[in-house]
């Protein structure tokens, strides 16, 4: 079992490689989407300042399927937004 965490740069470019004919390429697939990370900023009511980051965003477990195709995509984040329980 290998997980991996990628980023596309937007989701029609995601959806090409993770599916084909509107059927998922691998067993799981977790879409986050865009990231927002805080800039360490408040705003005038004390709410965190965000910033987007770029690209889409989308964790694949890949079980027996070929990773192999999605390797361009990986990423190695220090801090996962979000990981398989």
């Amino acid at each position: 079992m290998i997980d991996l965490y990628l980023k596309f740069a937007n989701e029609a470019a995601a959806t090409a490689v993770l599916y084909t004919d509107g059927n998922p390429n691998f067993a799981n697939i977790d879409t986050i989407g865009v990231i927002s990370k805080p800039t360490g900023e408040v705003d005038a009511e004390g709410n965190p300042v965000m910033v987007e980051l770029d690209g889409w965003h989308v964790n694949v477990r890949v079980t027996v399927e070929d990773p192999a195709p999605l390797e361009q995509y990986a990423l190695t984040p220090t801090i996962p937004v979000r990981v398989w329980a």
